[in-house]
């Protein structure tokens, strides 16, 4: 699946060719990129090429796009355990409109019809009310803490971990 629709939005997988300097100009931005784990801060070109450059064809990782326009990222990674660990970030302008809990819910039903999987995690750092306000919508259960290395702060933060589980059950 290379595209999912929602009602306002389109989620596009990133391709070699994603403009650059439009995803720098979105998480490159510190209000976006500190509650990002995987995120370098400055987030530069030549980071984005790099990342473009690793994505495989069968990772579910999309880009969000509002009337043509990239305004963030949704993606879902497997993780060592065979589970699913969600991710999302939207651009600056765009915060409290919806556009997260709406593209992580397509994401998250394409994978509930498409694939045989027990549950997602997610986890967000203390303090990230956006998030956290996201993945209560989305269904998620706050099961307790983690800690995990922020790559934009350079260090390690206390995360809220939650879960929600498949309705494949």
């Amino acid at each position: 699946m290379n595209q999912i629709k929602t009602k306002r939005l389109v989620l596009k997988k990133p391709t070699k060719k994603t403009n650059k300097k439009l995803i720098v100009s979105q998480i490159g931005d510190w209000e976006v990129a500190k509650w990002l784990s995987g995120v370098p801060y400055p987030y530069t070109e030549k980071k984005a090429g790099e990342w473009l450059n690793n994505i495989n064809d069968d990772d579910l990782l999309f880009s969000i796009f509002r009337n043509n326009s990239l305004i963030g990222g949704v993606g879902l990674s497997l993780e060592e355990d065979n589970d699913l660990d969600l991710g999302f970030w939207i651009g600056r302008r765009y915060w409290g409109k919806g556009y997260a809990t709406e593209a992580a819910m397509a994401l998250i039903q394409y994978v509930n019809k498409e694939f045989n999987f027990k549950q997602i995690n997610a986890c967000y750092i203390k303090g990230n009310t956006g998030s956290s306000n996201v993945l209560m919508k989305l269904g998620f259960k706050e099961i307790g803490e983690c800690e995990v290395y922020f790559l934009s702060r350079k260090k390690t933060m206390t995360c809220i971990k939650l879960l929600l589980k498949s309705d494949n059950k």
